[in-house]
């Protein structure tokens, strides 16, 4: 039996636990703020890492007196490469001048910059682009990129090899040995060029980045890479008279032999010779086929090497209607290869028809502005129409 003592109702004795759970964690809090009221912790905050623009400026400062003062570096980072590059091939007229922050600095105080540059290579105008420079936390220079649309010079995008003639100057990224190559397939080029037309005062320019031509061109990703080598102006214009330079894609011209080899670089130097990309006069089909004409005017290979893709196209689909225009030799193009040959195979059928002298005149005179069937007529005796019949007719029998 329970006596009265001993009975204790259920809400009391929930009412006393509880009392004694507040007792604890009024406790606990005075013991965590160390009195009677709670302080909330105060947040950490990261530090501001700002970028090092004095030390920015005065990296840029040096590299230019570097060039200025033909200073020869030691050291193996990006400005010393840059300013014995410069040296190497005779930049002149360098400036810096720092823009702004291009991004966010990095935790570790590294930043990109966009930068606008100035300078002047032998024989070619003043050029300015603005770039994107790396800099790390103190400042120094850590390399050299091109923005969207914008052109990285050979001589800031890291060690180059320097071969230079009377009538050549070959810059190439890649070993003494491999610009030896170059250098003697350019002199080759040159005397090619010379046997076919007038080159009173040859200059040829060849520039032979490590991977790819689209960030020496200022091109979008893949625009170049199946083309072995392209001649275009430094500047991009298309103003007649404007200095030109070819640019070698190593990644295809390196599969090429001797042989091979030789001939790209004596087509572009034909461009080069008589300004070819800023001439806009001239039909495309006798641009590249006359181009191609003189790189393959002494070779002893067989029209299967010359022009087997062409010949293929014909054996599968028959001969083509009409001469390549523009739209066949865009680099995108499904035929691209098959196009220059087949422009060199109407060259060919010139030629046999008049003589080499022939089609360097219709050359020279459609380049002055002379209209094609005016200059095939006096030069040939026959207008576009029959030329495009033979050509047709010699693709069709090559093809047998």
């Amino acid at each position: 039996m329970r006596t009265v003592g001993s009975l204790v109702s259920r809400p009391a004795l929930i009412g006393a636990v509880l009392v004694v759970v507040m007792l604890l964690a009024g406790f606990v809090g005075w013991r965590l703020t160390g009195g009677g009221e709670y302080v909330a912790p105060t947040p950490s905050i990261a530090p501001v890492v700002r970028a090092d623009t004095e030390g920015a400026r005065a990296s840029l400062d040096e590299l230019v007196d570097g060039v200025r003062e033909g200073a020869e570096p030691d050291g193996e980072d990006p400005a010393s490469v840059a300013v014995r590059n410069a040296n190497a091939i005779g930049i002149e007229d360098v400036t810096a001048r720092y823009v702004a922050e291009a991004d966010n600095v990095e935790p570790n105080g590294s930043w990109t910059a966009d930068v606008e540059m100035s300078w002047r290579a032998p024989g070619d105008p003043a050029l300015t682009e603005e770039l994107k420079v790396g800099f790390d936390a103190d400042g120094a220079i850590t390399g050299f990129s091109a923005a969207q649309g914008t052109r990285l010079p050979l001589w800031l995008s890291g060690p180059v090899e320097v071969r230079r003639t009377g009538s050549t100057l070959v810059l190439v990224q890649g070993s003494a040995e491999v610009a030896d190559r170059y250098a003697e397939l350019a002199a080759t080029a040159v005397d090619e060029v010379r046997e076919v037309i007038s080159w009173d005062d040859p200059r040829l320019v060849l520039e032979v980045p490590a991977a790819g031509l689209e960030s020496a061109l200022g091109a979008q990703p893949g625009a170049y890479s199946a083309v072995a080598a392209v001649t275009a102006t430094v500047d991009g214009s298309t103003k007649a008279g404007t200095p030109l330079h070819v640019w070698v894609n190593q990644g295809v011209i390196g599969d090429l032999d001797a042989p091979g080899a030789q001939v790209v670089i004596t087509h572009e130097a034909t461009h080069a010779a008589t300004d070819a990309p800023t001439n806009t006069r001239r039909p495309m089909w006798l641009v590249e086929g006359f181009a191609d004409y003189v790189a393959l005017r002494d070779t002893e290979l067989p029209l299967s090497k010359t022009a087997g893709q062409i010949i293929a196209q014909v054996r599968e689909n028959g001969a083509p209607e009409k001469l390549p225009g523009t739209a066949e030799f865009n680099t995108r193009s499904e035929h691209f290869g098959a196009e220059y040959e087949a422009a060199w195979l109407a060259c060919e059928v010139l030629v046999e028809a008049g003589g080499e002298q022939a089609l360097v005149d219709l050359y020279e005179e459609t380049g002055r502005g002379i209209a094609l069937e005016k200059a095939l007529q006096s030069g040939f005796g026959f207008g576009e129409d029959e030329l495009t019949a033979r050509w047709r007719t010699h693709l069709s029998d090559s093809a047998k």
